[in-house]
């Protein structure tokens, strides 16, 4: 997997352990910036030879450019203009005939007509065929790139799913969509402009500086200068680029999470008349992302101003040169071998000199790309860099080096002696003990906050104790595969996730190959057919989004025929009947008793009426259980228990 070939690459660019922007530390040096681009190698290795094929079109592309320009100079200016005899390579690209065209000492009006007429239907065709080469390359590009973010997508989306929930409760939502639609799509544009673009400039201003010199080592001389000044201006600007970039990009980040939670709160905000303050909210992170933005583009736009002074400058300087060259008639230093470029000169001409700026503007505009993509490359880097973060992030929770069988589940789940907290030195179970027997229903009851959500997700290994240990059947569920574990524990979780799909897809969610008789069953269990049956399309039904057409308790019905789908032997419900009318209550909770009659089921939940149906009540303060037992034993003991049924009870009324 790519994911793992540059691990170590990015982890010495960022530091490792908090998933906030604001904690990330990217090196501000070349050697950093190298690192992360090199870590985009595995990705661009998958498509190298479309690479390689793309550089040499490109290349090929450039070269005949190159030389049908130096054509055009000399036959403009010096055939039709001055009606001198063609080379024998332009009578060969004009079809015309050697002894009229390249042999004669001079060429009359009707000859140089000829040779327009005929320059004139070569350019057209060569246009035609030029454009479509152009575009045929630029969407082969796209082509490449896209399938290299696509890959760089996927791992991103793919890491993220299998890190633990304490990284996700730290790591806002919008940040992590940032890192991956924007973050990731710097992958395209580091392959475009730190490895296609560059070659194929760098290789056009090498051959551009042999022109020069071929044309006078003086050009030569003056182009050399102008791009060592250019690199020192330009390396002076490179930290405050970087620095400037890490702050725009920070700043779009908290942007997203600010619109993320604009709509997912849309309802709160406009229940509590909170429009006004969210919106001056949203302006201020708005406008510190655009200040940012502005202020990187304002750095960009004063080192190209530098730029193409200088560059102008220097093109100033040597028309000057050129043109002394050309009243003096000297002899062009390097005139055989321009003929391999397309041009048959021995003197300065006028078209020697305009054949010389057309070479030098290619020069001076591939100077400016690569200026231009340097500074990108800062602002790229930075992106790259938080996308390969996130990638690069190992998950607490993995599985075992040699993995045991997952148990049948004959017994039941126990928990010995567990404590864990979310943070250090906060501990939210201390010394948890717990057996949850399999045909029995294990009510886990506390106050709110108490730790028995949270006691849950360490059955799921979504987290792992930081003491003690979760066996099923005397195994600890840290020596089976996650996968292995997850498969067999279903859980309806407090907030009812429903999907904006058909009724019959939320409740296949994590089965998807269960026959229709088998939903049907877990609808009639769950007292949910009631209802489904009177929606417009039946199960097919869209419930929009987050099951926007059902009320609370109708999700909470599909959660559970979720869950019961599953036909898993261990069952774990958070609140499952926290929404559901007395008379539903009753009838589900009977369903499911006769239903996990030999299933480990246990039940988290406030609310009474369902406590004492439980085969067991286990009463959770201050991170551990305090007392177990039934409903009416626990009662008689006068303990944590009485007194939570009796606030509840005296609440009710």
């Amino acid at each position: 997997m790519p994911a793992d070939s540059h691990a170590a690459i990015v982890s010495d660019v960022f530091e490792a352990g908090s998933p906030s922007a604001e904690f990330e530390a990217l090196r501000l040096d070349f050697k950093g910036l190298a690192r992360v681009y090199l870590s985009t190698w595995p990705y661009i290795y998958e498509q190298l030879r479309h690479f390689l094929a793309l550089l040499f079109l490109n290349l090929a592309l450039v070269g005949f450019g190159t030389a049908i320009g130096f054509l055009s100079f000399d036959i403009l200016w010096d055939s039709v203009g001055q009606r001198e005899p063609l080379s024998g390579m332009q009578a060969f690209v004009l079809q015309l005939p050697p002894a009229a065209y390249v042999d004669a000492a001079a060429l009359s009006d009707a000859a140089a007509f000829e040779i327009l007429f005929r320059f004139l239907i070569v350019s057209a065709v060569i246009i035609i065929l030029t454009t479509t080469m152009v575009t045929g390359i630029a969407m082969y590009k796209v082509w490449i790139l896209q399938r290299v973010n696509q890959e760089l997508r996927v791992a991103l989306v793919q890491n993220a799913e299998e890190l633990s929930l304490r990284f996700h409760t730290k790591m806002t939502a919008g940040d992590g969509i940032y890192r991956v639609f924007q973050d990731s799509a710097m992958v395209t544009a580091v392959v475009d402009n730190i490895v296609v673009q560059p070659i194929i400039s760098i290789a056009v201003l090498v051959m551009q500086i042999v022109i020069a010199t071929l044309f006078s080592p003086w050009f030569a001389f003056l182009l050399l200068v102008a791009v060592l000044t250019i690199v020192l201006i330009t390396s002076w600007f490179t930290p405050r680029l970087r620095r400037w970039s890490q702050t725009a990009r920070r700043a779009n980040a908290e942007l997203f999470t600010r619109v993320q939670e604009t709509f997912q709160s849309i309802q709160a905000i406009k229940a509590y008349r909170f429009e006004d303050a969210n919106h001056a909210q949203f302006s201020a992170v708005s406008q510190r992302a655009l200040d940012s933005a502005f202020q990187l583009r304002g750095e960009f736009a004063l080192l190209k101003v530098v730029v193409s002074f200088l560059l102008v400058l220097t093109l100033f300087v040597t028309d000057y040169v050129a043109t002394q060259y050309v009243l003096e008639n000297q002899t062009v230093f390097g005139a055989s071998l321009l003929v391999l470029f397309g041009m048959s000169l021995t003197n300065w001409t006028v078209a020697a000199h305009q054949a010389r700026r057309g070479a030098l503007g290619a020069f001076i505009l591939n100077f400016e790309i690569l200026v231009k993509v340097w500074c990108y490359a800062q602002d790229m880097a930075v992106g790259l860099g938080r996308a390969f973060w996130l990638l690069e992030q190992k998950p607490e929770v993995q599985d075992p080096d040699e993995p045991q069988p997952f148990p049948r589940v004959a017994d039941g789940v126990r928990f010995e002696r567990v404590d864990f907290g979310y943070e250090a030195d906060v501990p939210v179970l201390a010394g948890f003990n717990l057996t949850a027997r399999i045909g029995e229903i294990t009510a886990l009851v506390g106050e709110s906050g108490a730790g028995k959500s949270t006691a849950m997700t360490l059955l799921l290994r979504l987290f792992d104790p930081d003491e003690g240990k979760v066996l099923i059947d005397d195994v600890d569920i840290r020596t089976v595969r996650v996968h292995d574990l997850r498969e067999h524990v279903a859980i309806t979780l407090q907030e009812n996730v429903l999907f904006p799909v058909s009724v019959a897809d939320n409740v296949r969610y994590a089965t998807p190959d269960a026959s229709d008789a088998e939903l049907q069953q877990a609808l009639e269990l769950t007292c949910a057919d009631e209802f489904v049956d009177a929606l417009p399309e039946g199960l097919q039904t869209e419930l929009g989004v987050d099951g926007a057409l059902l009320s609370v308790g109708q999700k909470q019905r599909i959660s559970i025929a979720r869950a019961v789908l599953r036909n898993t032997r261990i069952l774990v419900l958070d609140e499952p009947t926290a929404s559901l009318d007395p008379a539903t209550e009753r009838q589900v909770i009977a369903n499911l008793k006769r239903w996990a009659a030999d299933r480990v089921t246990i039940l988290i939940t406030h609310r009474l009426s369902t406590i004492r149906n439980a085969d067991q009540i286990a009463f959770l303060s201050d991170g551990k259980i305090v007392e177990s037992g039934t409903h009416e034993s626990l009662l008689e003991e006068g303990g944590h228990y009485f007194n939570f049924v009796s606030r509840h009870e005296t609440d009710n009324v």
